[in-house]
C-alpha cells in the first residue's frame, strides 16, 4: 500500500484514476520556512520533506510499503506562486495571465523499503526517488468579469497559481507543453517510473 502526504483531493482522484492502492497521511511541515532561490529545487525539497514527515507514523506498519511526497508552485515571470491566500490575491494573480504563459512545476518524492522473499529486510524507508516535472501552460485571454465569477466559485484559492485545469479553470488554459497530471499536481509517468523500482505494483 502506498501513502500520500497530501490531503490533496486532486492527487487522490489521480492515485485512484490508475487503482493504486492508498491511504492518506498529510504531513505536518510548515512550508513557510522552507526557502530556496531555485523553484525547482524548492519544491523537490518541500516533497523531500513531507514524506520524511510522515514516515515515522507508519513505521511499523508493514502494509505501508512507500511515502509519496509532492509539492506544486507556479512560476510566471520571475515570480514564485503557491496558493493564493485569499479571493483578492487570487483577482490579482489571474489578471495577469491572460495570454501569458507560466510553468507548473512539481516536486515528487517516493521514499520506499524493499521486500526480500515475502519480508522486510528492515523496517526504515531507506530508498528514495525523487525529481521535479514542470509543465508549461499557455493562457487564453479573459476578461475581468470572466475572473470574478471564477474565483467566486472558490477552486483558485486551493491550487497553486490560482487556477485548476481539472475543473473550471479549464477553460483558461489553451495549450500546455509537458505532463498534464502534472498540473494536477502529480505527474503518473514520473509515478510509473518510481513505482518500478519498488514492490508496488500499479496494475493489481
Amino acid at each position: 500500500m502506498l501513502i500520500l502526504a497530501s490531503g490533496s483531493k486532486a492527487r487522490q482522484a489521480l492515485l485512484k484514476q490508475i487503482g493504486v492502492d492508498h491511504s492518506v497521511i498529510v504531513s505536518e511541515i510548515n512550508e513557510e520556512k522552507f526557502s530556496h532561490g531555485s523553484i525547482k529545487k524548492l519544491v523537490e525539497m518541500l516533497a523531500i520533506a513531507k514524506a520524511k514527515n510522515v514516515s515515522p507514523h507508519v513505521l511499523n506498519d508493514e502494509k505501508a510499503l512507500g511515502i509519496l511526497g509532492c509539492d506544486s508552485l507556479f512560476e510566471f515571470q520571475g515570480q514564485v506562486y503557491g496558493k493564493p491566500k485569499d479571493s483578492k490575491e487570487a483577482l490579482m494573480r489571474l489578471s495577469l495571465l491572460s495570454s501569458q504563459s507560466g510553468i507548473l512545476h512539481t516536486g515528487h518524492c517516493f521514499i520506499y523499503r524493499n521486500k526480500m522473499d515475502n519480508a522486510f529486510a528492515h523496517k526504515s524507508f531507506s530508498g528514495m526517488v525523487k525529481g521535479v516535472i514542470s509543465t508549461k501552460i499557455y493562457f487564453s485571454k479573459f476578461t475581468n468579469d470572466e475572473i470574478k465569477k471564477y474565483v467566486e466559485t472558490k477552486e483558485s484559492i486551493s491550487c497553486a497559481g490560482g487556477f485548476a485545469i481539472d475543473g473550471k479553470g479549464a477553460v483558461f488554459i489553451e495549450k500546455i507543453e509537458g505532463c498534464y497530471s502534472n498540473v494536477i499536481g502529480l505527474s503518473l509517468p514520473w509515478l510509473r517510473n518510481a513505482l518500478s523500482k519498488t514492490s508496488i505494483s500499479l496494475f493489481n
